[in-house]
């Protein structure tokens, strides 16, 4: 991604002294595409990724200490639905499970669960209902 400028806000946390940096990315057009959310230390802690249609595409929650993502909701083509939630070990990296959600963004779909070195070892698959309609290994 080709960025033309970017803009930095330094912002306080009202309930606290902390203070926090916002990072605005825009492309060639001028358009925003991507929000970091910054510490005091300048490490991430939150991306926001916008699509072409400046609607949130994808939102991404970072360890600040070790640098590695530890969450990742992808939303729908609306910006407001979610599709997913990706966990991740926060040192490691190594995936934890996904959930899918339904059309509604609200009810689970399937979960898909690692174990501890990242290989699948649980599949969820969801009915209307809530229940578990089947489970795999």
């Amino acid at each position: 991604m080709q960025s033309d400028y970017e803009q930095i806000i330094i912002s306080r946390d009202p309930d606290s002294d902390n203070y926090f940096y916002i990072k605005r990315v825009y492309n060639k057009e001028r358009e925003l595409s991507m929000v970091q959310v910054l510490n005091k230390y300048r490490r991430i802690y939150k991306c926001l990724f916008y699509d072409e249609n400046k609607r949130l595409s994808n939102a991404s929650i970072y360890n600040t200490t070790s640098g590695k993502e530890i969450k990742n909701v992808t939303y729908k083509s609306d910006g407001k639905t979610i599709s997913s939630v990706r966990e991740y070990d926060s040192e490691t990296g190594i995936p934890i499970k996904v959930i899918f959600y339904k059309p509604d963004g609200k009810c689970v779909s399937s979960i898909i669960e690692y174990d501890e070195s990242g290989i699948e070892a649980k599949f969820m698959l969801y009915c209307d209902d809530g229940k578990v309609i089947s489970a795999a290994i």
